[in-house]
């Protein structure tokens, strides 16, 4: 018989929110303490199919995920930022079957966070190489809201995604004193101090990041040659929880392939145009959010959430 009850092999620590917006980073940071567990996969994506209105599968499956932890460890840790969009109704499940739990949503400027997508989606090869920014915000905003939410529609959430106040006080009503909002940020400018001022909320030792190696996770690259990053894109999906349990073999041999394979980033043709329509796009949307944060206490905000509404860029 295990020491500890089944209960204790379910997450209690849920980074739910948003793609693209440094939470492989924050996982990583996150679960090397000692006092938190990482599940085997970082994205379990257990309750994913409630986005779709779909069931979730056996609380058993769920339950695989931390076999690995000894139940002694305060947190058991899972991110999986698309649980974000669910809304009321992910939340709730989420406060339901977890009892408990504590959730981490960390917010990005959603013009960065769409460019870090649309990247990522086509360096993975799931979008055409030569769709251009323009195309692929244009495909996005063409789509109802009332359908983006279908699956098939998930390539082109690129732009809807980056619309945070729809969803953000669902997750402040259910979870309150237990929800902790961060900023990309702030993470980025100094990763110590987040950690550490994170640490602290979770209640355990944040002395631990004092000296901690902050290495940037899952960072975008493109590619020289386009069948070997095939090859190499199949090989990192294939082999996730290797790569996870191993994150300084990971880091050696990821550099020996971007060394040999990877490019920087290239931007899609300073596309000034397109940039600027989506700021402006997103204008009203900060603005809504910006006052939404601050009527619940939150005042320390990054500055594209502090953009006047009535702006011209």
């Amino acid at each position: 018989m295990n020491s500890f009850s089944d209960h204790s092999r379910l997450a209690n620590l849920i980074i739910a929110g948003v793609n693209k917006a440094g939470s492989t980073s924050l996982f990583h940071y996150l679960s090397g303490h000692p006092d938190i567990c990482g599940s085997l996969d970082k994205e379990t994506c257990y309750f994913l199919p409630l986005l779709y209105h779909q069931p979730r599968g056996p609380l058993s499956d769920y339950r695989n995920q931390f076999a690995q932890c000894s139940g002694g460890e305060k947190y058991r840790l899972e991110a999986t930022p698309a649980y974000f969009y669910g809304g009321r109704t992910m939340a709730n499940e989420i406060d339901q079957t977890l009892s408990g739990c504590k959730v981490i949503i960390i917010l990005k400027d959603p013009v960065d966070r769409l460019l870090s997508f649309y990247h990522r989606k086509k360096t993975t090869f799931q979008l055409p190489r030569d769709l251009t920014l323009r195309e692929y915000v244009n495909k996005c905003i063409d789509i109802d809201e009332d359908e983006i939410l279908n699956e098939e529609n998930k390539l082109f959430t690129g732009v809807w995604f980056g619309i945070y106040h729809k969803h953000i006080e669902s997750w402040m009503d259910i979870f309150g004193d237990r929800l902790k909002i961060v900023f990309f940020d702030d993470l980025k400018k100094d990763a110590r101090a987040f950690m550490k001022d994170l640490g602290d909320w979770l209640q355990i030792d944040s002395e631990f990041y004092n000296d901690y190696a902050f290495d940037v996770m899952n960072k975008s690259h493109d590619y020289k040659n386009g069948l070997l990053h095939r090859v190499a894109v199949a090989a990192n999906n294939a082999g996730k929880r290797v790569w996870r349990s191993n994150p300084v073999l990971k880091k050696s041999v990821l550099g020996l392939y971007y060394k040999f394979n990877g490019t920087p980033i290239e931007k899609p043709q300073k596309d000034d145009e397109t940039i600027t329509f989506l700021k402006n796009y997103y204008l009203e949307h900060n603005h809504q959010l910006q006052q939404i944060l601050e009527k619940r206490g939150i005042t320390s905000l990054p500055e594209w959430l502090q953009q006047p509404v009535t702006a011209t860029l």
